[in-house]
């Protein structure tokens, strides 16, 4: 689902136009997939959303959570949040 609303939004994206997507899902933003579906290739040799759009992506900003939502160190669980910048090319 992540990958094909990405590749849409990219596809709507002039070329050069910035695109923030986000993630409240500790599966995506803690293992690393939500980035890997974003990206042209993933490892499992699938079509990342990038690569589906026909698109080059550039990282602009990877961030968390805002300082009103702090993470309690003994709950690393609690950083699911993650909003991601590209330019897409």
């Amino acid at each position: 689902m992540y990958r094909n609303l990405n590749s849409l939004a990219m596809q709507l994206t002039r070329r050069g136009g910035l695109l923030m997507t986000c993630s409240c899902s500790g599966a995506m933003t803690q293992s690393g997939t939500f980035m890997r579906i974003l990206q042209a290739t993933l490892p499992e040799s699938s079509e990342g959303a990038a690569s589906m759009a026909g698109r080059k992506i550039t990282l602009l900003r990877q961030a968390g959570a805002a300082c009103d939502h702090p993470i309690d160190p003994s709950y690393p669980e609690g950083a699911y949040l993650s909003n991601i910048l590209f330019r897409v090319l």
